[in-house]
């Protein structure tokens, strides 16, 4: 490993050629050298800027041709840098590699880029548009996560994956075009883009497809994703007819108030209606799993209590006889609740079941309980006593977040 003083770079060799592996200059504008000692530099290393006196300064970068690849965090938190000029040679950017860089406005990317690293541009608050190259496969986890600023990104065809939280809190993304050979896209990878309002789909793509802005699977069996800033008049929702199931958060932070199930849904996973607005869900009285009181969704024996829609307007509530179970996140972060009333029959509360209730004030858990999952009462912020049973199975960490008292009947 060896440093020059002209340039204030540190090299390091291998078989390729030289590569950069320190910094140790103080200028705003950084150029990296094409060559050492009469032979090429083709590489960024690792972690070049994120420990530097003086990352703060750099404003911008030039990096020439030749160079094939930029290493993991190499620019990570060079918070003034505005603009960084890519060689048309480049195959492969880093994890973490333009990570918290906070003023980059504009990137263009060559086309020989084959490969970005997960949280790549993460925190890239003011970059505004983004033209991705034919020969991209995959857009990693995190990659595009809180880029505030970002209105517009053209995904190329040679797309195939999407990965989990890859545009999480993009929130000025209004449209986005997934391409014909999109095959995979990860879990909320579009969660909390507030202005999104159209997912619009390739008609040639044999995976997913789009209706009225809305993602689904080819087939229209799965709802996938209802795009959070999509909203009618009346801000209210039908899932089609034909759907069977509905995706783990594909109504997450959305603006409706109002969703109904078609007869022939019978699925949906954890986290589908964790959206603010929600006031009641809806349900086709054909439908063979689930039913509707008032707007609050039960299983169809009305035996289960799956979930009280979190804006629904009422301080007090009773869960009706014969409840035996409140499902997992069942009552999560509703905003007006103060009093719940649980009935004798009820034996099963699941993990989270109450979290978030911040004007809950206070609960008896029935005698007939037998079991209370995890986190139930976490951050229920007024919330000063719950009165229960000693003979209540209580699992270990089910009163985690709760500061109030515990008062035992028997």
């Amino acid at each position: 490993m060896e440093k020059d003083d002209l340039f204030d770079f540190e090299f390091d060799m291998d078989e390729n050629g030289w590569s950069v592996t320190d910094y140790y200059g103080r200028s705003e504008e950084v150029v990296f050298p094409a060559s050492y000692e009469g032979k090429p530099v083709k590489t960024i290393g690792n972690a070049l800027f994120p420990f530097s006196l003086y990352n703060k300064r750099i404003t911008r970068v030039i990096i020439p041709e030749g160079y094939t690849s930029i290493g993991e965090s190499a620019f990570q938190n060079c918070l003034m840098l505005t603009e960084i000029r890519l060689p048309e040679s480049l195959t492969s950017i880093g994890k973490m590699t333009f990570q918290n860089c906070f003023s980059l406005k504009e990137i263009q990317f060559p086309k020989s880029l084959t490969s970005i690293g997960e949280s790549a541009f993460q925190n890239c608050l003011m970059l505004t548009e983004i033209r991705l190259p034919e020969g991209l496969t995959s857009i990693k986890e995190r990659t595009f996560q809180n880029c505030d600023m970002l209105t517009e990104i053209r995904l190329p065809e040679s797309l195939t994956s999407i990965g989990d939280y890859a545009f999480f809190n993009c929130r000025m993304l209004t449209n986005i075009k997934l391409p014909e050979n999109l095959a995979s896209i990860g879990e909320f990878a579009f969660a909390f883009c507030a202005g999104l309002i159209n997912i619009i789909v390739d008609e040639n793509n044999p995976v997913f497809r789009s209706l009225d802005g809305v993602l689904f699977d080819k087939d229209m069996t799965t709802l996938m994703w209802f795009p959070d800033g999509k909203k009618n008049r009346k801000r209210k929702y039908s899932v089609p007819e034909g759907i069977i199931a509905i995706d783990s958060g594909a109504f997450y932070h959305c603006k409706l108030t109002s969703i109904c199930f078609p007869k022939s849904l019978l699925f949906y996973e954890k986290n589908t209606f964790k959206c603010k607005q929600l006031k009641s869900i809806t349900v086709s009285e054909l439908n063979p799993v689930f039913s509707t009181i008032d707007g609050v969704l039960f299983d169809k024996e009305k035996s289960v209590l799956l979930k009280y829609p979190g804006k629904k307007d009422k301080t007090d509530y009773t869960v009706p006889d014969g409840i035996i179970s409140i499902e997992c996140y069942a009552f999560c972060d509703c905003k007006y609740l103060i009093n719940i009333v649980l009935p004798e029959s009820l034996e099963f509360i699941g993990d989270y079941a109450f979290s978030e209730c911040k004007k809950l004030a206070s609960i008896t858990l029935p005698i007939s309980l037998q079991y209370v999952g995890r986190c139930v009462f976490e951050n229920c912020s007024h919330l000063e006593t719950i009165t229960l049973s000693r003979k209540t199975r209580i699992w270990h960490k089910a009163f985690e977040g709760f500061t109030g008292q515990l008062v035992y009947r028997d």
